[in-house]
């Protein structure tokens, strides 16, 4: 893309992005935070990265989180009960449905995707409560890792992980290193997410091939915004673009050395309302008094 091209995209784009949040597709967003993350970038060259970033962005309000955790509770889930011919499979009722039963027992039980020293601002606590508030599961049914062999004595075999992402899985590899599911050969472990990065959810079958992954969105390994977008701007290859995104950020303050192309170096641009995965590009959510930030960091 020519120069001059570059710099009508730039203030297209701005454009479109004040139509999003404008009509609250971008909803979360604010049109001030907008224009202040914008202010960041100074040059021809910055303003056409950031043009970029913006093209590449997926950004999901909670409204689509929610549709998102919806359809995978309802829809995928029971698809895969059905499949497997589970016990706990109810042509007329849903998974979801299950979990919402205040007196009898459902014989699942959905398990909060922590590490015993995750703090409290880990995004498994906060779609357990989602879960809670949002779509009325009984907290009866809620465990910790460490609550598994209790159940699995009384009987239960079916257990599933809520969370919003899986970008390299480190976070899901983690959270089931710490529980007791090796132990037991007649058991089902699901993990629903929202959205599952292709590298995560190849890293967490490679130790755990018999855990079931479940997502509203695939996210393909080559969404790493660096491999798409280097050569529009003119550089010979992602690893020169790198590089000067790095100084940038470093320009700007940032002297985090892990994560400066996302945890995992996934070079993703994936948000969601209330919380920007680590594995998402630092710029969106970094701030300092030379960054302004775009969206929410949670914790």
């Amino acid at each position: 893309m020519e120069n001059d091209s570059l710099k009508i995209f730039f203030k297209k784009k701005k454009a479109e992005c004040e139509q999003l949040i404008r009509y609250r597709i971008w909803d979360g967003i604010d049109s001030n935070n907008l224009r202040s993350w914008l202010k960041n970038f100074n040059t021809q060259e910055e303003q056409n990265f950031a043009a970029l970033v913006l093209e590449w962005l997926v950004y999901r309000s909670n409204e689509h989180c929610k549709s998102m955790l919806y359809d995978v509770l309802t829809r995928l889930l029971h698809n895969q009960w059905r499949l497997e011919k589970s016990p706990v499979y109810d042509m007329r009722k849903h998974p979801l449905v299950l979990l919402q039963e205040k007196y009898t027992d459902p014989n699942i039980r959905y398990v909060t995707a922590v590490t015993k020293t995750d703090p409290d601002s880990k995004s498994g606590y906060s779609m357990v409560r989602d879960l809670n508030h949002k779509f009325h599961a009984s907290t009866r049914w809620n465990i910790r890792n460490e609550q598994i062999p209790e159940c699995y004595n009384a009987g239960i075999r079916t257990f599933i992980y809520v969370d919003d992402i899986i970008g390299s899985g480190e976070q899901i590899i983690n959270v089931l290193n710490e529980s007791p599911i090796a132990n037991y050969e007649d058991i089902k472990v699901y993990v629903c997410v929202c959205a599952a990065h292709e590298h995560g959810i190849n890293n967490i079958m490679e130790q755990y091939p018999n855990v079931k992954i479940l997502a509203a969105e695939y996210i393909p390994l080559d969404t790493d915004i660096f491999s798409n977008i280097y050569s529009i701007l003119g550089y010979e290859s992602k690893d020169a673009l790198r590089e000067w995104y790095k100084d940038f950020m470093k320009a700007k303050g940032f002297n985090r050395g892990v994560n400066i192309y996302g945890r995992g170096d996934l070079g993703l641009v994936y948000a969601f309302q209330d919380n920007t995965p680590n594995n998402s590009l630092p710029i969106l959510h970094f701030h300092n008094e030379n960054l302004s930030m775009l969206l929410n960091k949670r914790g």
